[in-house]
This record gives C-alpha cells, sequence and structure tokens, in this order.
C-alpha cells in the first residue's frame, strides 16, 4: 500500500481484539481440558470466488508446506487451541459447488448420526439450509462456550440474519476468515491520483477518517479522468478511467449493501418486515448509483472481470471496483509500478458517521448441525479457535498474504480495520434467493433501465413483504419454535 504520510495515527491494532489483549488478564479458557478429545470439522475446500482461491488453507493449514509466516502461524493457532484445551482438530475436505452443498448437509441430517463438531460453507446454502432445521440455535442456553461480545466474532453480521429473535444459527468470525477475505472494497491508484491532482493520495484517508467518503466525494473524484488513450473515439479496452467496473449487477451489490438502503426492520419481539423505500435512502442510493454508473469517466462492462485489475495495475483506472481483501494476496501487485490504495465503500450520507462492509454471497462461515450432541464441547472449542485467530494468526495473515505492514503503513491498516469492524447488513446477501432476488434487484434494474426507484419498486413492493412472511413462517415450522 505505499508510504505512510507524517499525520497519519500509529499504533494501530491487528484486527481481532484478542490481538490486544494483556498477558495478565485472567484465561478463559483456564481448567479447561477434554483429554485430546477429537474435535471434528468439515471444511469446503472448494473454489467459489474466482481470482482469490479457497481459504481452507487458513482454516487447516499444511504442517508439510514450505517455510511461509501465514502457513506457520495457521499450525501454530491450531496447535495452540490443541494443547490449551486438550483437543485434536480433525478435517473432513468437502469440494462441491454451493449447489450441492444442500444435499450434502441434508444427508448428514437425515441420517442423525453426529458426525460432525462443526462445518464450514457458502453463506448462500447454509442460510437456506437454516430455514430447514438442519442447524442448532447457537443462541441457546447449551452452546456455553460461546460469547460474542469480542470483535473476533462479528456480532452484527450474525445478528442481522436471525429471522426471529434469540434465534441464530450462522456463526461469523476471524476463524471463519473467508468471510474477511470476501470483504468487498475498494482499491484506488495512488499514483494515478498524484499525478493528476497533484496532491498527496493520503488525504483520500483523511476523507474517510473523518466521514467524509461519501459517494458524492466518490464521484468528485472520478471525475474528468477519462482519456481515449487509443484515440479511436470510443470508450474501450486499453483507454484511462476514473471508475472502471465489470457488469453492472453484480458490481451494484456491494455498493447496495455498504450504502444501508434499510432492507428490513424488526419489531420489538424481533419480528421482521420490509422497510425499504420507506425513507428516502433508496431513492437517493439509486440516484447515486446512477451517478457514478453514467459519469463520463465510469468505465462499466468494458472490460471483462479476468482483465479489471490488470487494468488498475497498469494505470489505466483510478478506482477497481469487484475486489475483495483477498485480492490484495494477487502477486500482480509485486509488479505493479505505483501504489494501490485500500479504501471501504462510500456512505450514502456524511451523516451516516458509519461504514458498512459487504462480504461476498459465496463467503464461508459455520453452523452446528442439529444432529450434534454436545454443543457444550463444541461452542468451548469453536470460541478457542476465534480467540486464538484474533490473537496470534490475523496480524501474521494481514503482514504477509495481504502485504498490509501495519508497523510501516498505519495508512491501509486503519482502513482494513473499518473493513474488519464493520460487518453488517448479511441478511439481504444470506437470504436473496429465498427472497427472490427483488431486493436487491430492483436497484440494478432501475439504474440499468434508467428509472426512478419508485417506478421500479411499485411493481414489487407487496410481494417482497409476502415472500419475508412466507420465508419466516416456514422457518418457524421447520425449526419447531412457537
Amino acid at each position: 500500500c505505499g508510504q505512510t504520510t507524517e499525520d497519519t495515527p500509529t499504533g494501530t491494532k491487528p484486527a481481532g481484539s484478542a490481538a490486544e489483549e494483556s498477558e495478565t488478564e485472567p484465561d478463559p479458557f483456564e481448567g479447561i481440558n477434554y483429554g485430546g478429545r477429537a474435535f471434528r470439522i468439515n471444511t469446503s475446500t472448494n473454489v467459489a470466488s474466482p481470482g482469490m482461491g479457497n481459504s481452507n488453507y487458513l482454516i487447516e493449514g499444511d504442517p508439510e508446506a514450505g517455510a511461509s509466516l501465514v502457513n506457520d502461524a495457521v499450525v501454530e493457532r491450531n496447535a495452540i487451541v490443541e494443547d490449551r484445551i486438550g483437543v485434536t482438530l480433525e478435517f473432513t475436505d468437502l469440494d462441491v459447488p454451493y449447489t450441492d452443498v444442500f444435499n450434502e448437509i441434508r444427508k448428514l441430517v437425515s441420517a442423525g448420526t453426529d458426525e460432525y463438531d462443526l462445518v464450514i460453507n457458502d453463506i448462500y446454502p447454509f442460510a437456506n439450509l437454516s430455514l430447514e432445521g438442519n442447524f442448532r440455535n447457537i443462541l441457546d442456553t447449551s452452546c456455553t462456550g460461546f460469547d460474542f461480545d469480542h470483535d473476533f466474532w462479528y456480532k452484527s453480521y450474525m445478528d442481522d440474519m436471525m429471522l426471529v429473535d434469540g434465534y441464530a444459527y450462522l456463526l461469523a468470525g476471524d476463524f471463519f476468515i473467508d468471510i474477511l477475505r470476501s470483504a468487498h472494497l475498494l482499491l484506488f491508484n495512488k499514483g494515478m491520483y498524484e499525478e493528476h491532482y497533484h496532491t498527496n493520495p493520503g488525504e483520500v484517508y483523511g476523507w474517510v477518517r473523518n466521514y467524509e467518503w461519501t459517494y458524492d466525494k466518490m464521484n468528485e473524484m472520478i471525475t474528468d479522468l477519462y482519456v481515449d488513450k487509443n484515440q479511436n473515439g470510443r470508450k474501450d479496452y486499453g483507454d484511462v478511467f476514473g471508475f472502471s467496473i465489470m457488469q453492472f449487477w453484480g458490481s451494484s451489490i456491494a455498493f447496495v449493501v455498504s450504502a444501508d438502503p434499510g432492507f428490513i426492520s424488526r419489531d420489538e419481539d424481533g419480528s421482521i418486515y420490509v422497510t425499504l423505500g420507506e425513507d428516502n435512502r433508496a431513492t437517493d442510493l439509486t440516484d447515486k448509483l446512477a451517478m457514478l454508473a453514467y459519469n463520463d469517466s465510469a468505465c462499466v462492462g468494458v472490460t471483462d472481470d479476468s482483465r479489471i485489475l490488470g487494468d488498475f495495475t497498469q494505470n489505466l483506472s483510478l478506482i477497481c471496483d469487484n475486489q475483495r481483501l483477498g485480492s490484495l494476496e494477487n502477486p500482480i501487485f509485486r509488479d505493479m509500478s505505483g501504489d494501490a490504495g485500500v479504501l471501504p465503500y462510500p456512505m450514502l450520507y456524511a451523516s451516516d458517521k458509519r461504514y458498512s462492509t459487504a462480504a461476498h454471497d459465496t463467503s464461508e462461515l459455520g453452523a452446528i448441525l442439529s444432529t450434534n450432541k454436545d454443543v457444550a464441547f463444541t461452542s468451548t472449542v469453536i470460541q478457542a479457535l476465534n480467540y486464538q485467530t484474533g490473537k496470534t494468526m490475523m496480524p501474521k495473515y494481514y503482514g504477509e498474504a495481504l502485504q498490509v505492514q501495519y508497523v510501516d503503513d498505519p495508512d491501509c491498516a486503519d482502513m482494513v480495520q473499518i473493513i474488519h469492524d464493520n460487518f453488517r447488513n448479511s441478511f439481504i446477501l444470506a437470504f436473496n434467493n429465498a427472497t427472490g432476488s427483488k431486493m436487491l434487484n430492483v436497484f440494478s434494474d432501475a439504474v440499468q433501465g434508467k428509472r426512478s426507484f419508485e417506478v421500479q419498486y411499485k411493481s414489487s413492493q407487496k410481494s417482497m413483504q409476502r415472500t419475508v412472511e412466507n420465508m419466516i413462517k416456514q422457518f418457524k415450522k421447520k425449526n419447531k419454535i412457537s
């Protein structure tokens, strides 16, 4: 991420609150020893995120691998947990596409056997499988090992997936690191910024810290950047753009989720109802999305997904979309002539004073099968894995795999920390398919059709609420909730 600026704060902590816990604080696992009991993890090895690879190397590790700071940290993390609470981690790899995960989990549950303590796979099938009663409620009093009041748990992200108050089924935290690797972010080309604006690109980080990083600010940043570099009179591959995205539907998802348009609200008893369109946020968001998409310096669909990052590193775009935190592991950045800056997605309004991180809908998270016979044991081991991930593994992952040096570059460290600490609005990503995809598609359809939000929303407003009500009804029935 390049050089730090003189006025940036120092002492930025690595992600995960356990990283800065004092050695003198009480051991949360003191007195726990399971005598070498096996902890059985079914973990995904399927590559669901093109260009980023699977995250299992950060879950399972490879004791036989060559020297690697990150792999060593994974092996160390697992060994510490095994020794600390007396367990033996056993991994079973599952390499199937997300569409086949449904049948794999259903087979395990229908067999009625307690075969795995923890399963890890994509949010899309897991969220839908939770509607069918396949998982244990992680908020149940029998899950005595869980303590979600730590930064190494993504509590807001988990809470937003609750369909009924007091019933949660999906686990998100630092140990489930694919969520973090799948976090959407924006990259900006610091060299291009300095060349065009003749000022220190560090000021962009200042906008983020001061809650000035909005859609309007981003629009100002990309305006007047377009250059017809090949001089053929049309926007095409090889030209210089202020903002480049692959295609609008997929790329708009991170913008929409991060802008927090108010998809749902909850009554005092936790009941969900659709609130999209009840205030001006959805209308303004649609207008802002159109503002970016139709900016003369924007490139929408001119280049494909396999080339968009190459365009960015070759100084052909100032801001690169459709990237995730794990994208920074790509060796392409080593050959980049300038520096890549990391930014969260912008706020809708400066008055929001809060950023929201969207994780891709193929993010891999955890769940406990309904056939599990000892959730006290299971929850304790998962808590220990999350704790130790934040304490020892996460700083090394940032330091090597992402090439974001916390000591040397507090600018990028701060941005990554903001991304890490603000996972939320997961409901629409988890249940987009179950809700008929309408709540997300209404924005991209409106922008691409050059229609207002109100016009686009009118045709599906009532069906959205009915769909959500039917989904919750099914959820209560299958999970035996009165």
